[in-house]
């Protein structure tokens, strides 16, 4: 019944599909085959990262998928990031820090009122008194039944300089605790009228509780003022593909230049530095064509400082998708040492490629050539039971070669030059004729 449904809206396909009616898989400069485990109206498979090296439009119309007939079948493609609902502002928890040693809570009477923002501590022997220094922080989220996805910390403007590393573990009851996060970097420097802010912390979406917040090392001489929890846009994490690009800088320049080899949906960047205890802000900026202007995507500081207990590095750099080819990397003022290779890291969540079952199987997703246009289905309106199932894909082949990746010379405008040689041939012909009428008749 579903196998019929996805037949019956093939129908939806787009006018343009007629013209890759007569496309084959040799039109093509590489393939990969579908392998599927289970019968099904539909299927859905993640395009890897060999289609985007090798595909040569940036929205992705020089694919195709083939059946074992060699017809095209309709498909379309889209990207589970933009699927995500939108963000929720973010929300300030009751804080209570824990001064003096670290609290295991274990053993541990703890009464909360966060309405009045108290915590008080009872400990198995009786002994309430606290020794000074914050080395925990307690969060209070039991009447919240949201899952997180980031805190955000803030403490005093006049908070001295530091950084560290902070451990993040929830509970639902306050005696078994797990770990969300190791060690999360935190930082609060200030130097040549330069401030380097870290204090948002990425998490995967949870939901507890209570949550527990532990420096490793030593703690900070400030306490936090407030912790902001960013509800999760979206329960599922996301799945991120990633590369890492190596550019050198430009002769007498402050630029580094990288090219990805493909148009990848880039959403996430980072500059990953050579050298420790080394600060830059920079400037990032890409173009489609090496003949193209550059326009700018954003300006960050980044920032890799070693500490007596580990290495930190700046936070991955939120961008809107950016299916640019080329990047380029200013650094502005001094920090990098010259000469020094840089690292452009880039990530993206990759295109879903979904196709309907027409025709037998092995089916085959074809990609790379200048001469393809775009033929994507629309398929907004596919029954929402309808069957689908995953599917992946099997290793690269040749199909139709590198050849196919260069634009076909134009063919010779045959029917033109017909016409302008009769065109021509009119010409002499009347111009002949008048020159016969003129000498028959004479000058008038």
């Amino acid at each position: 019944m579903n196998r019929a449904l996805g037949v019956a809206f093939i129908l939806l396909w787009n006018l343009s599909a007629a013209k890759a009616a007569s496309e084959s898989p040799q039109d093509f400069a590489y393939g990969q085959p579908v392998i599927t485990m289970e019968a099904a109206a539909a299927y859905r498979v993640t395009l890897p990262l060999a289609i985007y090296q090798s595909i040569l439009s940036a929205n992705l119309s020089d694919l195709r998928v083939f059946n074992d007939a060699g017809a095209v079948v309709p498909y379309s493609l889209s990207r589970p990031a933009e699927q995500a609902r939108p963000k929720t502002p973010a929300v300030s928890l009751p804080l209570f820090p824990l001064h003096g040693s670290p609290v295991l809570i274990n053993g541990v009477q703890v009464t909360i009122n966060s309405t009045g923002s108290a915590v008080s501590l009872q400990t198995q022997n009786g002994s309430g008194q606290l020794s000074n220094g914050t080395r925990q922080y307690l969060l209070d989220a039991h009447d919240s039944d949201t899952a997180y996805s980031a805190l955000q910390l803030t403490w005093p403007d006049t908070a001295t300089d530091f950084t560290g590393r902070l451990s993040i573990e929830v509970s639902d009851d306050l005696a078994a605790w797990r770990a969300v996060i190791a060690a999360a970097p935190i930082a609060n420097l200030h130097a040549n009228g330069q401030s380097l802010i870290e204090n948002r912390i990425s998490l995967p979406p949870t939901k507890a509780k209570f949550w527990r917040l532990t420096w490793l090392g030593a703690a900070p001489s400030f306490e936090l003022s407030t912790v902001l929890a960013e509800p999760a846009s979206n329960p599922i994490e996301q799945r991120y593909d990633s590369l890492d690009l190596t550019g050198l800088r430009e002769k007498d320049s402050q630029d580094y230049m990288f090219d990805s080899s493909a148009h990848l949906p880039v959403t996430r960047l980072n500059i990953l530095l050579s050298d420790v205890n080394t600060l830059a802000n920079v400037e990032l900026s890409s173009r489609s064509d090496i003949d193209k202007p550059w326009h700018p995507v954003t300006r960050a500081l980044v920032y890799r400082l070693k500490t007596t207990e580990s290495e930190q590095h700046n936070a991955p750099i939120e961008v809107a998708t950016d299916t640019d080819r080329f990047w380029r990397v200013h650094i502005v003022g001094t920090g990098i040492p010259p000469q020094a290779p840089l690292t452009l890291h880039v990530e993206w969540v990759p295109h879903e490629l979904t196709f309907l079952a027409q025709g037998h199987e092995p089916f085959l997703v074809a990609y790379g050539s200048a001469a393809a246009g775009r033929v994507e289905a629309d398929f907004s309106h596919l029954p929402t039971n309808l069957q689908m199932a995953a599917a992946t894909l099997g290793p690269p082949e040749s199909l139709g070669g590198i050849a196919r990746l260069t634009a076909p010379r134009a063919p010779f405008p045959r029917t033109r030059a017909i016409l302008w040689a009769i065109l021509l041939l009119s010409v002499v012909i009347l111009g002949w004729m008048a020159f016969r009428v003129a000498k028959e008749h004479g000058p008038i």
